[in-house]
């Protein structure tokens, strides 16, 4: 029985996410398309990794918009001396600095982790170097932090300084965060605009604040959580008492240890949806009209998915355009609360596996799910 539709003219946008600890989001596009060539070969692919603000998000940029990446000195997370990069484009005189590139939990060996003592300075040294590059606008990508200083270690860089009861000055480390009763503000002019981008809306504070939710991956036990829960709330309020502002319970506020809340105070920041600036970048919603089917994916899909990550986003714009979406996924969990997104949701395990098989074996895992994707899209053309 011949098709109703040939198969040269399916046109796929492949758009999946990284798999963290496994493939960029470059990587995983070239995985989808290698897959579906093998069942699809006379399909059309358009290829476009993801970026939400976390890694990879500065590289697509230059990919998009042109530029280079910059090199530049800064500190770790525990203050050793590395060199880290961003983008920057002179033509629009922007930068685009993912903080996890000086203060990301890569930086660290996992016995090296310790949220108490892990600082942002790094990063902030990074903005003032896009400064004083003549930056007008600087993208702040919030993910895959070491951090949970609420944006202490920035402020510090940008000239801030935090003082005890006596005035003397105190190192800004969440384990001093009690010790700190007073803020110097910074004499320096600070001009360019901030935007932070996050693919979370976790408010600083609570069970779905920066501790609570992400201190554990970053080396915290139960106690330590409590702690630096405890201690964060001691810093919102000198924040707040100190410079008239109250940012909290702003949704994104908790995003990488909760930079977003020390950006959004010392530095005037906004806080956009990583996801959303890419796409409207990207014209993401003409791509998807221009195209049958949607192909996204990341590492783990889950009900969490949905809230403000790039798959779930792409997922949302798609059903609007009425689009037929595939998503692929080391692990996908919590299934009922995807059906109105995803129109099918493949999991790369192949049976009994552990997680690190998995993301050892990520990439021909991803191919062979995508081939086995791929036919069933062939299939269903002759229905």
């Amino acid at each position: 029985m011949p098709a109703t539709k040939p198969l040269s003219s399916v046109r796929i946008l492949v758009a999946p996410d990284k798999f963290k600890g496994s493939l960029s989001a470059m990587q995983a596009v070239e995985a989808i398309c290698m897959g579906l060539e093998r069942a699809l070969p006379e399909a059309r692919l358009h290829k476009l990794p993801l970026a939400d603000g976390g890694e990879g998000t500065a590289s697509l940029f230059i990919q998009a918009f042109g530029g280079q990446m910059v090199e530049c000195e800064t500190t770790d997370p525990l203050g050793r001396p590395v060199r880290a990069t961003y983008a920057w484009t002179p033509s629009m005189r922007q930068a685009v600095i993912e903080m996890s590139a000086a203060s990301g939990l890569w930086r660290l060996q996992a016995d090296e982790r310790d949220p108490l003592r892990a600082t942002t300075f790094g990063t902030g040294t990074l903005i003032i170097d896009a400064a004083r590059r003549g930056a007008r606008k600087i993208i702040v990508g919030l993910g895959g932090s070491a951090t949970n200083d609420a944006g202490a270690g920035v402020a510090s860089a940008l000239g801030h300084e935090f003082l005890d009861e006596r005035g003397a000055k105190v190192e800004p480390v969440p384990e001093n965060f009690p010790r700190i009763a007073r803020i110097a503000k910074s004499p320096r002019l600070f001009s360019p605009e901030i935007v932070a981008i996050s693919d979370v809306r976790n408010s600083l504070l609570g069970s779905r604040g920066a501790s609570h939710v992400y201190g554990p991956q970053k080396g915290a036990s139960p106690g330590v959580v409590e702690m630096m829960e405890k201690n964060l709330a001691h810093f919102a309020d000198v924040v707040t008492s100190e410079l008239h502002c109250n940012f909290r319970d702003t949704p994104g506020a908790g995003a990488a240890g909760g930079l977003g809340f020390g950006l959004l105070s010392f530095a005037q920041a906004t806080i956009r949806s990583g996801f959303d600036t890419f796409a409207d970048m990207m014209d993401l919603d003409r791509l998807i009209a221009s195209v049958d089917i949607v192909v996204t994916g990341e590492g783990l899909i889950d009900p969490q998915t949905l809230d403000g990550k790039g798959p779930g986003g792409i997922a949302v714009r798609a059903r609007k355009l009425g689009k037929p979406v595939i998503a692929f996924a080391g692990a996908v969990r919590g299934e009922n609360h995807l059906d109105d997104y995803f129109d099918a949701c493949f999991a790369l395990a192949n049976g009994p596996m552990s997680q690190e098989q998995s993301m050892r074996e990520a990439r021909s895992l991803l191919v062979r799910a995508a081939e086995k994707a791929g036919r069933i899209i062939a299939f269903s053309r002759y229905l």
